[in-house]
């Protein structure tokens, strides 16, 4: 088993992996999940990889992701800025 970090998970490459990574449950496991601002997607991806962590740059997003996290019980440390490196 391989542990994952995906670094720019929302944006196409980040996506095209996490595809792979679906259809290879028994290979990959994702940790964290790295991405600018795009807390939509974010959400979509915890929902589905229950990461360890999950990095935001903005730090607004940041707190809208930890809200959205939290209000399905998703237990993902979301971090940001300093907090995150």
């Amino acid at each position: 088993m391989r542990h994952l970090t995906i670094l720019g998970s929302t944006g196409s490459i980040g996506t095209s992996t996490l595809a792979v990574v679906k259809h290879n449950p028994d290979q990959y496991t994702v940790r964290a999940l790295v991405a600018g601002n795009n807390v939509a997607l974010m959400t979509e991806q915890c929902l589905a990889f229950h990461p360890v962590y999950a990095c935001m740059a903005d730090g607004a997003a940041a707190l809208a992701l930890k809200a959205n996290l939290a209000s399905v019980g998703v237990a993902t440390a979301v971090m940001s800025g300093a907090q995150a490196a």
